[in-house]
């Protein structure tokens, strides 16, 4: 084990995930494997606090204990660190491996040390401005940049270092409410984000929205509105000023993932007709109201789209966007109203324009089962299905013919099932269903949701074909 190269080890260390405890271990090996490891440990080393402040205030003890001399004395000065208690200096400069910076972690640990009273918000000041310049100073290659605090005001392209350290950010997560000025400053020298996260709290930004005007290759933007935020802040321009910045990048952007709000005008008319190189379409509606963007949705043409995740939108207008697709089309997730004189075309389109279809979410009924058929013959790369039952109060949907076609006409991959809602199944279906379903090759994954036709006796049968391996794994999604 204490021979493997150091390709293998950070190989190994993907198993690991975010449990720091076989990382801290792995320290201990020899000078290769401290090496290997400390790098991943200093890498991200937010993600292994598991908002802990015994570990928040651990780790910024260490992190400390990297300012310079002239930090050292003007936070002593200040009152706020005991210098003798600053001698010590790593051996190593941990810093430096750091590529995720996650303010947030600096805003708790400061909040730990000072307080919350604004006596002391002079102290808060000079230390987070000492932390911010140490990142700026030893942080050799940063690529992600959570930006989230209302209250930050400091001017990271100011400081020492952050022509070096800047350059390279490719992922920023940030909201609307942090201060113009600091997004002004970071656009004058990141160019190379690719990634942006925000967080509206539907207020316009200019430093923002300037910020993204002069990216280079953005190809991932996301979206989300602050749900707290009262409606009467909301006005149809909010956002008019980001929407024009992300226009400008609609040849680029592959990845888009927004929350609509019909009271608030983003994204532009323009994006639906315009953002033709998307492969991930992700529209979820904030409201209430169905089906109140589909006269924007008709306008939606993504032929290279992979994945669409789309909420409130009526058959008729899903059946549209898949129809203009090219094939590529392998996921889909979408909240609609069933209508009985959509329901058949809706997947007829689907298993036409769908060819790699993996994994697929329905809302059926009776008249269906025929249409259904046809896709489960037709998409062979099938793996997960999702099955609702459009019956509601004591209507109930007939699971024996569901089944009876799921294990007749399935795909081989298809190995997750789910079924929601109203679906008639009696002991006697299901452990038909399993018993044909043991000539498979592949073990089932079993799930069900608010399907109240579902007894004691038939968790005994799924328990007994579990043991048999024939379902790897049964989910009542209620109690999950």
């Amino acid at each position: 084990m204490a021979t493997l190269n150091k390709d293998i080890l950070l190989y190994i260390s993907q198993e690991f995930g975010n449990n720091s405890n076989p990382l801290f271990s792995c320290l201990l090996i020899n000078k290769l494997w401290f090496e290997t490891f400390v790098s991943i440990l200093w890498k991200e080393p937010w993600k292994f606090l598991n908002e802990s402040q015994e570990r928040v205030f651990l780790l910024f003890n260490t992190i400390i204990l990297h300012l310079s001399e002239d930090s050292k004395k003007l936070l002593a000065s200040q009152g706020i660190l005991n210098l003798s208690s600053l001698q010590q200096k790593p051996l190593i400069n941990y810093i430096s491996y750091c590529n995720k910076l996650d303010l947030n972690f600096v805003n708790i640990y400061i909040q730990l040390l000072t307080g919350s009273s604004e006596e002391f918000d002079y102290q808060r000041y000079f230390i987070e401005q000492e932390i911010y310049k140490l990142f700026m100073s030893k942080c050799l290659n940063l690529r992600y940049l959570k930006l989230e605090n209302q209250c930050f005001n400091h001017q990271l392209h100011h400081f020492p270092g952050a022509n070096t350290c800047l350059p390279e950010l490719v992922h920023l997560q940030c909201t609307t409410n942090v201060d113009s000025e600091i997004f002004f400053g970071l656009s004058l020298i990141c160019k190379k984000i690719e990634k942006i996260s925000i967080i509206s709290f539907l207020n316009e930004n200019l430093g923002l929205n300037r910020l993204i005007d002069v990216q280079e290759n953005l190809n991932y933007f996301r979206f989300e509105i602050d749900r707290f935020k009262e409606k009467n802040y909301k006005r149809k321009d909010t956002c008019k000023g980001l929407g024009n910045s992300i226009m400008k990048h609609s040849n680029n952007i592959i990845h888009f993932k927004v929350t609509l709000d019909y009271e608030i005008d983003f994204p532009p008319i323009e994006f639906y007709q315009k953002f033709i190189n998307l492969k991930t379409l992700s529209l979820y509606n904030n409201g209430r109201i169905r089906n109140c963007f589909d006269s924007r949705f008709l306008f939606l043409n993504c032929p290279k789209l992979e994945i669409l995740q789309i909420g409130r939108v009526s058959q008729f207008v899903l059946s549209n966007i898949i129809s203009k697709t090219e094939g590529s089309l392998w996921y889909i997730r979408a909240g609609y109203t069933y209508d009985e004189n959509q329901s058949k075309e809706l997947i007829r389109t689907i298993y036409q324009y769908c060819p790699d279809l993996c994994n697929i979410y329905l809302v059926i009924d009776d008249q269906d089962f025929e249409e259904l058929q046809q896709l489960l013959m037709k998409c062979k790369n099938l793996f997960e299905i999702i099955l609702q039952s459009h019956k509601r109060g004591k209507l109930m949907s007939n699971g024996s013919i569901l089944l009876d076609l799921l294990v007749r006409y399935a795909p081989i991959n298809l190995e997750e099932i789910e079924l929601v809602s109203n679906w008639e199944i009696t002991v006697n279906d299901l452990e038909k269903f399993l018993k044909n379903w043991a000539h498979r090759e592949n073990p089932l994954e079993f799930r069900i949701r608010h399907v109240p036709s579902i007894t004691d006796e038939h968790l005994k049968i799924l328990d007994t074909y579990k043991e048999k391996g024939i379902i790897k794994l049964f989910k009542n999604m209620e109690k999950s």
